[in-house]
């Protein structure tokens, strides 16, 4: 029976602390693929620019506003308060947390939500590559890949929504990315017990973070 991966820190230390702020600027890749992933690999670094400018516009938090208290009102505002702990130490971990407004925040949580779903389309190619499944596993795992591919494209247009300051469209989209999560782990309890689902942590954080960042975005309308 094939395990599940252990359960992750601050979201794998807010992704590897944003895979070592993008590796410092690194634009190296493996010359395998690199036709197939040039066109995601520049929306993303496209996404990940409209972020960064949003973050640098956001002001300095008040020495009253900490993260703590924005993840507070966010999850308590709506009856969340389950998810504060997950919201603080996912978003600590990432850089530029320390000192940034709740816009700023918000900002952090979707490029935290961009890795996440970035690293889980990876996570189930790397799955899909190592074979050994039954048939049941299989389809399971080609309709996650799908369902997490549809909703990078819909980040994307949360970005923008965030961006634009259009935060009800960013809240509407955010639900339709973390559905896909929740989509995926029905396609394994679809597939009965022939079909464990290895992505239960992976499709967990994905729900969470896009949650979170949907909560923050929301009580800034209030």
């Amino acid at each position: 029976m094939r395990e599940n991966p252990p359960p992750d820190t601050g979201i794998q230390k807010a992704i590897q602390s944003l895979q070592a702020s993008r590796q410092g600027g690194n634009t190296t890749h493996a010359p395998s693929h690199q036709s197939q992933q040039a066109p995601m690999a520049a929306r993303l670094v496209s996404v990940s620019l409209i972020l960064l400018l949003v973050l640098a516009c956001s002001r300095a938090a008040p020495a009253s506003e900490t993260v703590e208290q924005t993840c507070a009102k966010a999850t308590s505002g709506a009856r969340r308060a389950e998810l504060a702990p997950f919201c603080v130490s996912s978003l600590q971990a990432a850089p530029g947390s320390d000192g940034a407004d709740a816009r700023g925040l918000a900002a952090i949580a979707t490029n935290l939500t961009l890795a996440n779903y970035t690293a889980a389309v990876a996570t189930i190619k790397a799955l899909e590559r190592r074979g050994g499944w039954p048939e049941p596993a299989r389809r399971a795992l080609a309709a996650c890949r799908l369902r997490y591919i549809e909703a990078l494209n819909v980040v994307h247009s949360a970005v923008h929504a965030l961006a634009t300051g259009r935060l009800t469209d960013y809240v509407s989209d955010m639900g339709v990315v973390g559905k896909a999560a929740a989509d995926c782990e029905d396609a394994f309890a679809a597939a009965g017990n022939a079909a464990q689902s290895p992505l239960r942590k992976v499709d967990e954080d994905a729900g969470n973070l896009t949650v979170v960042a949907a909560l923050i975005v929301a009580s800034l309308e209030k």
